[in-house]
């Protein structure tokens, strides 16, 4: 059986695994649901039908009647959940469809204790892809994104039938006797996937019906190169998160690459970190180039946090990053600086006004802003760094000010992440 060979060939064990398999009760994941079904006694693993009802249609109740009716007597656990109509946008609702239905799966797979994770995506569905994202956007990345084997979130995603073609489904099934559900949205041409798949797709396929074979070949060598690119990228040094809300690098660390590639290596960057596909303008986030650093962050970014008291040894938030100060040293703790201040101040954290004058040792004092310009700290991120008071005095400021002004009854104080 061809699906047993996607196992073998790729050495995926099956033996007391749990798969969780993505089944909307179409002709396609029925077709997978019954293939998996006749191995599982030959590797005694566990099946799990995962079932989305979106109530986008009247009719979708006949979708979940079919699951239950071959999975009826087999030993196949069923999870059903419905996609909430209120939850349903004006606009986008395709997408947020698709967003809604991958988050249920991973719910699912993490209840079920799952080892894989298995949708029904076959030959067609991959070349309707690569034409979709060419006519989108023209990123060599998403339009690879159906792949055999990929990884969402902690599992891993198999698509055990992306090499065969829709005929030879609905062939098995008509073989099989397997039932399945016809989704009528399917033959409209409301959408550019349907139009693809009704006008364009036969088309290509009548110039060659091997087209399938030449859209997996594509995606196999798109894989390769983009495999190479991240390789390539993750032998650099990587940007460290920065005062919670951006991430800084060195800009000497991208200094061998071209300008196009460096925009490639902050997409590939958004993409591992954030999941998100990005164009050559980086569009939702922000790049900066400051002092010798690059700086990336969100376009929004968090609401700031108003001015607080603190207490010594009691955890606090600072714009949605959690700290302790202590007034000793922990063996084990993410302790990110420490500073001097009175034994029995009274502390508060907050943001340094505009303009605020910091004290020198000298009794001078020095304006905010030229120490974080010292500090590499563009103006956007300054309001993120934490900032702590002793006695309504600036004591310390995050990357950027320790307190100068130390007579002998102050003592030292350590600053702890702790999330």
């Amino acid at each position: 059986m061809q699906i047993e060979n996607f196992f073998n060939q790729r050495k995926i064990s099956l033996s007391a695994k749990t798969l969780v398999v993505a089944t909307s009760g179409g002709p396609d994941s029925m077709a997978l649901l019954d293939m998996l079904y006749k191995l599982r006694g030959k590797y005694n693993f566990r099946l799990v039908v995962a079932h989305l009802d979106h109530q986008l249609r009247p009719d979708a109740h006949r979708e979940i009647e079919v699951i239950n009716q071959y999975c009826q007597n087999k030993e196949i656990a069923v999870v059903n959940e419905y996609w909430p109509v209120g939850m349903h946008p004006e606009k986008g609702i395709e997408a947020a469809a698709r967003a809604y239905r991958y988050s249920f799966l991973l719910q699912t797979a993490r209840a079920r204790h799952a080892d894989y994770l298995l949708t029904a995506h076959h030959l067609d569905d991959l070349i309707e892809n690569i034409l979709l994202k060419f006519i989108r956007s023209g990123n060599p990345s998403e339009m690879n994104n159906l792949q055999a084997i990929s990884h969402f979130q902690e599992f891993l995603l198999l698509r055990p039938l992306l090499s065969m073609e829709k005929v030879d489904l609905l062939a098995y099934n008509k073989a099989n006797h397997i039932p399945f559900v016809i989704d009528q949205t399917n033959g409209q041409d409301d959408v550019l996937r349907n139009r693809l798949r009704h006008n364009v797709v036969p088309l290509l396929k009548k110039e060659n019906p091997l087209i399938g074979r030449n859209a997996l070949r594509f995606s196999n060598q798109i894989n390769l190169l983009l495999s190479l690119v991240a390789h390539r990228f993750d032998q650099l040094a990587q940007p460290e998160p920065f005062v919670g809300v951006s991430y800084r690098l060195p800009i000497s660390t991208l200094s061998t690459l071209s300008r196009a590639e460096q925009i490639s290596y902050w997409q590939y960057f958004i993409w591992r970190t954030w999941h998100r596909r990005v164009n050559e303008n980086l569009s939702g986030f922000k790049l900066i180039s400051y002092q010798g650093y690059f700086y990336l962050c969100k376009n929004k970014l968090r609401v700031l946090e108003k001015s607080k008291s603190i207490k010594i040894d009691y955890e606090f938030s600072f714009n949605q990053r959690r700290f302790i100060i202590s007034r000793s040293k922990q063996e084990h703790g993410n302790l990110i600086d420490c500073f001097k201040a009175p034994a029995k101040a009274k502390f508060s954290v907050g943001l340094l006004a505009q303009g605020e004058k910091l004290p020198l040792k000298n009794g001078h004092h020095v304006l905010s802003k030229k120490k974080f310009a010292e500090n590499c700290i563009p103006s956007l991120l300054r309001p993120y760094c934490l900032s702590v008071y002793a006695n309504g005095v600036t004591v310390y400021v995050e990357h950027t000010y320790h307190n100068q002004l130390v007579s002998e009854n102050e003592q030292k104080y350590y600053i702890y992440a702790t999330n």
